[in-house]
C-alpha cells in the first residue's frame, strides 16, 4: 500500500509555550478519504498548516506525494489543494474572476483558466453567483467557492478543514456528491477536519483522534466504534463522546 502523506515526529510549540505537536506520527494512504478528529485545541488546525505549508514546524519531518517541501517547495504547492476556514477571499473580485486568476497563478492560459473555471462553478453549482462579488456571497456559497478554488489546478491531495460550515442540508449533500465522486473516481487523496461527526462517519474510512497534540487513535472507523462499542452498532459520534470521557475519568482519578 502507497501512502500519499507520511508525518514522523512532527512537533510544534508557539511563542506563548504552547505545545500544539508532541511528535506527531501519521499514514495516510494513497486514494483515501481520512478524518482527523479531535476536540478544538487539540492540535488539528496546526498539523493541517505545517502540512500545507502554511506555519513552520520545529522538528519531524512529513512529506506528501513523497515530496519535502525543504527540497521542492514549487512542487508541492501544485500537488496540493487546501480550503481552509479562514482563507481570504478579495470581498471586490467576482467568482468567476477568482476561479480565472488562480488557474492562471497555475500557468494556465486565459482560455484554459476561463474553462477551469466555468467547470468548477458548475460543478460547484454556483452559477446564478458567478458574476456575484465574493464579499456579497453567503457563508454557505462561500465555503463553496474556497472548495473549487482548492480544485482550480487539480491536485492530487485535498486538504479540507471544517469544509461544510456554514452550508445548509442541501448545500451539503451536493457538496459531497462532487468531494466523494473526486475521491472515488480521480482518487484524490482527502484530509478532513470536521466537528460534524456524522460526515465523518459516511464518507471516511479511516480517522486519527489527536488529543492535547498526541495522535490517541488512527486507524479504521469501523474498528474504532467496535473498540469503544463491542457488538453494538453505534456511530461515531457516541464512540467519540465515550471515548473523550474515558481519558477525562482517567486523568481524574
Amino acid at each position: 500500500m502507497t501512502f500519499e502523506i507520511q508525518v514522523k515526529n512532527l512537533t510544534k510549540k508557539y511563542p506563548n509555550g504552547i505545545k500544539a505537536l508532541n511528535g506527531v506520527d501519521l499514514q495516510i494512504k494513497k486514494g483515501h478519504l481520512f478524518a482527523l478528529l479531535g476536540p478544538n485545541g487539540a492540535g488539528k488546525s496546526t498539523l493541517v498548516r505545517i502540512l500545507t505549508t502554511l506555519i513552520h514546524k520545529d522538528s519531524g519531518s512529513f512529506s506528501i506525494g513523497g515530496i519535502s517541501p525543504e527540497h521542492n517547495f514549487s512542487q508541492m504547492q501544485k500537488y496540493i489543494g487546501v480550503a481552509l476556514q479562514d482563507n481570504e477571499l478579495d470581498p471586490n473580485e467576482t467568482v468567476v474572476s477568482l476561479l480565472r486568476f488562480q488557474g492562471q497563478l497555475f500557468g494556465m492560459t486565459n482560455k484554459q483558466a476561463q474553462a477551469r473555471a466555468e467547470r468548477l462553478i458548475d460543478l460547484f453549482k454556483l452559477n446564478t453567483e458567478q458574476n456575484k462579488k465574493a464579499g456579497k456571497l453567503s457563508g454557505g456559497n462561500k465555503r463553496r467557492l474556497h472548495c473549487a478554488l482548492a480544485l482550480v489546478h487539480k491536485p492530487k491531495v485535498l486538504f479540507l478543514d471544517e469544509p461544510t460550515v456554514g452550508m445548509d442540508p442541501q448545500a451539503r449533500h451536493m457538496f459531497w456528491d462532487v468531494i466523494t465522486d473526486l475521491n472515488t473516481n480521480e482518487k484524490v487523496t482527502i484530509l478532513l477536519t470536521t466537528q460534524y461527526l456524522e460526515e465523518a462517519d459516511k464518507y471516511a474510512s479511516e480517522m486519527a483522534m489527536i488529543i492535547d497534540g498526541n495522535i490517541q487513535y488512527t486507524g479504521d472507523i469501523a474498528k474504532f466504534k467496535d473498540m469503544m462499542h463491542p457488538n453494538k452498532n453505534t456511530s461515531l459520534e457516541e464512540s467519540y463522546l465515550t471515548y473523550l470521557n474515558t481519558l477525562t475519568n482517567i486523568e481524574n482519578n
